[in-house]
């Protein structure tokens, strides 16, 4: 009978830290909430935006001007998201500006919390390709290996998107929390890390 009183304990606690992780992933959102990070040149600054994780407080430290880029990809990521559920029962509200989306969807594994990491990784991609080659950030630029010409003799020697660096910044910010040693094989952090990568 103890045995049996003491499995369902530490099912309850498991299930309670599972559910915990989905939640925890996307706080680093609640950067969306900020009016601007742009006035952010002190790498010390970091330390004090909520919602962060110790690796990605660090990724904010060697890439300050990027982290405006960051909130404006969480705001991109909310916005789609509400008019991608318009019309439905959970349409990503934000609880009073204090919660993303509530702590019900993201707590479990659901399709909903899935759309949520991949928009939000999504978002973060596209606001800093749009940042790098609209020249707002030193780091990046064009991406200029697309040069050439099309069958119609059109000749390209522009601007292209830097995508890839959009991505590799964004997979390495928004899977830092993901990536921690206690949480780098749990299923539910595998999951997200593929739901982001799915953005």
């Amino acid at each position: 009978m103890k045995q049996s009183r003491w499995i369902c304990i530490a099912l309850g606690l498991a299930i309670f830290y599972v559910s915990f992780l989905s939640v925890d992933a996307v706080r680093w959102m609640a950067l969306a909430q900020m009016s601007s990070l742009a006035h952010i040149s002190d790498k010390s600054r970091c330390e004090n935006l909520s919602g962060l994780v110790k690796r990605q407080r660090r990724i904010c430290r060697r890439n300050v001007e990027l982290m405006d880029s960051v909130r404006v990809g969480a705001l991109m990521a909310i916005d789609e998201c509400q008019a991608q559920f318009k019309y439905r029962r959970w349409n990503c509200s934000t609880e009073n500006n204090l919660k993303l989306f509530g702590n019900v969807i993201l707590k479990q594994g659901t399709r909903e919390a899935a759309f949520v990491h991949s928009i939000s990784a999504a978002g973060v991609a596209h606001a800093v390709t749009q940042a790098c080659s609209s020249g707002q950030l030193q780091r990046c630029g064009c991406d200029r290996t697309v040069r050439g010409q099309d069958q119609d003799g059109f000749e390209w020697s522009g601007c292209s998107d830097n995508i890839a660096y959009g991505i590799a910044f964004s997979k390495a910010f928004v899977d830092a929390r993901e990536w921690g040693k206690k949480r780098r094989h749990k299923p539910r952090s595998v999951m997200n890390i593929h739901n982001n990568e799915a953005g």
